[in-house]
């Protein structure tokens, strides 16, 4: 078991075959195409919370509307239509 230990420890590891060096590492990476497809998904992804935040705004406003419609239908069911010729109050 001690010599596994004293070989792993004494052997240094080999560089990978075909890795690039110096400038050529540096170029490696998605550049400034990347970069402008990030930022596309980004705007994109903006613009898409924001109508869909607006939109579930304009659907709740649009439930409040019709309950407080309901309402005033449910209260006026119990007023007694004006005579006529009665003068409307002030």
């Amino acid at each position: 078991m001690y010599s596994f230990l004293l070989y792993a420890a004494s052997v240094s590891p080999s560089p990978v075959p075909g890795a690039p060096v110096g400038d050529a590492a540096q170029s490696i990476g998605p550049g400034f195409v990347g970069f402008v497809a990030t930022a596309a998904v980004v705007i994109v992804t903006i613009f898409l919370i924001r109508d869909m935040t607006r939109r579930i705004r304009r659907v709740r406003y649009q439930g409040e509307a019709e309950a407080r419609q309901q309402a005033l239908v449910e209260k006026g069911k119990g007023v007694q239509p004006d005579e006529p010729g009665d003068t409307p109050a002030r």
